[in-house]
């Protein structure tokens, strides 16, 4: 009798539930305006939208050819506009058949629908006309963007072309495409080669396209390379500023020569210009080699036409170069110091006890501070510069593990005279050191700062000559002698046109270079090279002026329509008095430029923002202004700034054949456009250190893998 009254009572329960969900359903059929919350809102409308009209006779418009259909609820539906979408020749996205995944920006929920090899997924994040969630559309990825982002990869990331056969990224392709069907097909490393020298033909044309078009001139560098087989190639890069005022570094060749001599190498850049197009040059940026006077020679004699003023300020020096040089010689003279420094660095860092020692032996000392002690790297200065630095940070943490332990104390520790040269050497490149990463950088204008960083390692270098520290006072005077050599008195040898940059910076103009001579050679020598920097910049402006600055000058004499029939004595008397206006209206931009007040000193002042700010206002000043920004003072690439030695071709691109080598190189630059920092850092060093001491507590037990994350 109980089972039979349970069963009737869940009888009795399920018809009320069917009662109350009919008359739900009755009432939303009453009040036909209101969606119900659970009815998801069908795809299609983000494609469609709804044409105003009779309501009982409703009709909707695609959005990408304006094809138009009924769209009642009951009696059409929406499966006509999903076939639509199908043929739709104007539809923008992408319904190749050969697709092997389908993605999306959003995670699927469970509401899914399809439309042919086009997956929908609803998005509860998209808002939409009604209630529902909306849904977006995950486009097909084809097997050809596929490989195309793949040997991009390859390119950008230096990988080995055998990468793309590797089991593991195999494995990792498989596990990314899942049950997809077709499955991607892992190009082999000779189709993956195939894909990137399509891609080098496809960019080097864009590239192209873009120097035959524009009419400013082109500054260029040149630095030579050489592969573990002992291969001399040499690197072209072309810096300019384009209209929108954006200054671009790119690469032209990387190709492979006989010989540094300076007519091979002059050879080889002619060649390579003739093959870009490129006629306009404003200057070469070369090293301090005495071969580079031949390969100047050289240029300014096939190219004389398009140089200005004959050419004469076509070379410029690298200064990264010239510092680096200097700073070589000043490890030499402290090698034995630094040296056994090195090796107390070297002790610490050899193992997790000895760090965790060293660490408890600098809180002892209470010295805080979040910099790791870390070793320098071979040919790089700025590496030993950071060493040295953060390791007198922690010179008394050195000197108590020196007490507390013997192996360490018969390592041959740092003396306390090691210690003080190493106090004196942080002190000197330290100018040197932010120098260098001031004039070396390709992605904003050097030419303007350059005047001003060799002018501050002047002062430094003369003060502290004169030092009551007769180690100190060596140091400097050796230093300024070295220096001297390579920026003396002397306009000849010193570019003037990193002068006229100075000019061209509405910050300094004249009155800083009159100025900084004034307090370094007198005011008699200042007098005299500022009124030669002004005699070379109103000796540009002429040449600018008169100079065709577009190709509407060249079409005057094919013009069809030509009136023979004037009154010539007009004619000469008319253009005779425009072209006296326009000349003395012209000269005078350089007075009201020189006569304006001075833009006031910012750190983040953008120079190029504001000549572009006032390109109509000094319209001739602006294209010189152009050109000279775009000068680089330093030949040496972004990673190769502080290198001692030379630079050497990644060991993954030497067993290539050269012109797959310059394909590659040149890519990579092409592809990568962003900064690239020069400064070194103790963050990845720290964040090293702390996974090191993450890793050792799980494998300790003392945490759980889940905690690893907090470690990275």
């Amino acid at each position: 009798m109980e089972k039979e009254k349970a069963t009737t009572e869940e009888t009795k329960e399920t018809t009320r539930i069917k009662a109350s969900i009919n008359v739900d359903e009755e009432e939303v059929d009453e009040t036909p305006t209101k969606r119900r919350r659970n009815m998801p809102v069908s795809i299609v409308w983000q494609h469609f939208e709804r044409l105003k009209g009779d309501p009982n006779e409703p009709y909707a418009r695609c959005k990408y050819c304006g094809a138009t259909y009924a769209c009642h609820s009951k009696r059409n539906g929406t499966g006509t506009m999903k076939n639509h979408l199908e043929s739709c020749k104007k539809y923008p996205f992408e319904r190749k058949r050969d697709s092997f995944q389908k993605t999306s920006a959003f995670k699927p929920k469970e509401e899914t629908a399809r439309i042919g090899p086009l997956q929908l997924v609803c998005d509860p994040k998209e808002e939409t006309d009604g209630d529902g969630p909306s849904q977006v559309l995950c486009e097909s990825i084809s097997s050809e963007s596929c490989r195309q982002t793949m040997a991009e990869m390859i390119i950008m990331e230096e990988l080995p072309f055998k990468f793309v056969e590797s089991k593991g990224f195999k494995r990792f392709v498989s596990k990314l495409t899942g049950s997809q069907e077709p499955k991607f097909v892992v190009p082999s490393r000779f189709t993956i080669a195939s894909d990137i020298l399509k891609i080098y033909v496809n960019e080097k044309q864009k590239l192209k396209d873009i120097f035959v078009k524009m009419k400013y001139k082109v500054c260029l560098t040149t630095d030579c390379w050489t592969s573990e087989q002992n291969i001399n190639y040499m690197v072209l890069t072309a810096h300019f500023v384009d209209c929108d005022w954006k200054l671009h570094k790119k690469i032209l060749s990387f190709s492979q020569i006989e010989s540094y001599n300076g007519h091979t190498i002059g050879k080889a850049i002619e060649k390579n210009l003739k093959d870009w197009g490129i006629k306009r040059i404003m200057t070469l940026t070369a090293d301090i080699a005495s071969s580079n006077d031949a390969t100047i020679a050289f240029l300014i004699k096939r190219f004389n036409k398009w140089l200005i003023c004959n050419g004469e300020y076509m070379h410029i020096k690298c200064y990264s170069q010239i510092l680096n040089l200097i700073v070589r010689d000043v490890f030499k003279d402290h090698n034995e110091s630094i040296g056994r420094i090195r090796n107390a660095v070297r002790y610490v860092r050899s193992s997790p006890a000895r760090l965790m020692k060293f660490k408890k032996c600098a809180e002892n000392e209470k010295i805080s501070s979040n910099s790791v002690v870390c070793l320098d790297f071979p040919n790089r200065w700025d590496s030993t510069y950071v060493m040295l630095e953060v390791a007198l940070k922690f010179a008394k943490a050195f000197d108590r593990l020196e007490n507390d332990e013997d192996a360490y104390r018969n390592d041959s520790p740092p003396t306390n005279e090691d210690w003080a040269n190493a106090r004196l050497l942080i002190r000197f490149l330290k100018v040197f050191y932010n120098v260098t990463l001031k004039v070396s950088g390709s992605l904003y204008t050097t030419s303007n700062v350059v005047f001003h960083e060799i002018c501050r390692i002047q002062n430094c270098l003369q003060l502290n000559s004169d030092s009551g520290n007769k180690m100190l006072s060596t140091m400097a005077k050796n230093m300024k002698a070295k220096f001297d050599k390579y920026w003396e008195n002397d306009e000849k040898k010193n570019n003037i046109l990193l002068c006229i940059a100075v000019v061209l910076d509405p910050r300094y103009k004249l009155k800083c270079l009159k100025y900084c001579w004034n307090n370094l050679f007198g005011p008699d020598i200042a007098m005299a090279k500022t009124r030669i920097v002004e005699n070379v910049l109103r000796r540009l402006f002429h040449e600018y002026n008169i100079g065709p600055s577009s190709d509407t000058f060249m079409d005057a004499d094919v013009k069809d329509d030509v009136e023979t029939d004037v009154d010539l004595d007009y004619g000469i008397t008319n253009s005779f008095k425009d072209v006296e206006t326009t000349t003395l209206d012209k000269e005078s931009e350089i007075d009201v430029y020189l006569l304006d007040s001075l833009v006031p000193a910012d750190s983040n002042f953008d120079i190029l923002c504001w000549w572009k700010q006032n390109e109509y206002r000094f319209e001739v000043l602006s294209r010189i202004s152009r050109d000279i920004l775009a000068i680089p003072v330093s030949t040496i690439s972004s990673e190769s700034t502080f290198n001692i030695g030379g630079c050497v071709v990644n060991s993954n691109r030497c067993s290539v054949a050269p012109k797959m080598m310059e394909a590659l190189i040149c890519t990579r630059n092409w592809l990568n456009s962003s900064p690239i920092n020069l400064e070194i850092h103790n963050q990845d060093l720290e964040e090293d250190l702390r996974f090191e001491e993450g890793f050792r507590a799980v494998m300790d037990g003392e945490k759980d893998m889940e905690d690893m994350e907090d470690f990275v």
